[in-house]
C-alpha cells in the first residue's frame, strides 16, 4: 500500500486541480440509452420454500425445459461467475447463445444473469434459494439444454 501512495497523491492532486474531468471523456446520450437494459416488472420469483406443487423435480430442483435461449445464456454467466461450474465449456456456451441476435438485449438474459430461471411466461424461480449442490445441478441441466437451443435457429 505504501508503494501506491505517490500514485494516489498524483491522482488526488489532478482531480483537485481539475485536471481530470468527466467532460474530457464525452459520451453521447444515445450511447448511454442504448446500453441500458430495461427489465419489465414481473411477480416475485418462486423460491425453494414457496414453489408451487409440480415445479420442483424429484431431486428438489426446477425443470429447465421452458427456459429460453436468452435465459440459459444469462444462467451460464451466473453459474460461471458463482463458481458453480468450473468447465469453460459452460462459459463458451453462454457466450455463443448471447451472441445470437436479440439475446443480449432480452430481459430474460438479465434475469438469468442474476440467477432467475424462467419457468414459462413471466414466472421465475430464484436459483439462489437452493443449496449449492442443487444450484450446480440447475447449471448442469441448463448447460445440457444449451446445445439444443443453439441448433434451434
Amino acid at each position: 500500500m505504501v508503494a501506491f501512495r505517490p500514485v494516489f497523491k498524483a491522482v488526488a492532486s489532478l482531480a483537485f486541480m481539475g485536471g481530470i474531468t468527466l467532460a474530457a471523456f464525452p459520451m453521447p446520450q444515445q450511447a448511454l440509452a442504448a446500453t441500458i437494459l430495461k427489465v419489465p416488472a414481473v411477480p416475485a420469483p418462486m423460491t425453494a420454500s414457496t414453489a408451487a406443487p409440480g415445479v420442483l423435480d424429484y431431486d428438489g430442483i426446477p425443470t429447465v425445459e421452458h427456459a429460453s435461449a436468452a435465459n440459459v445464456a444469462g444462467l451460464m454467466s451466473y453459474c460461471y461467475s458463482h463458481k458453480l461450474v468450473t468447465d469453460t465449456t459452460v462459459r463458451s456456451l453462454g457466450r455463443k447463445l448471447a451472441s445470437r441476435e436479440g439475446v443480449s438485449t432480452n430481459p430474460a438474459y438479465a434475469w438469468g444473469g442474476v440467477g432467475r430461471l424462467e419457468l414459462g411466461g413471466q414466472t421465475m424461480f430464484d436459483v439462489g434459494s437452493l443449496n449449492r449442490d442443487q444450484r450446480a445441478a440447475v447449471c448442469a441441466r441448463s448447460a445440457l439444454r444449451g446445445p439444443d437451443l443453439l441448433k434451434s435457429e
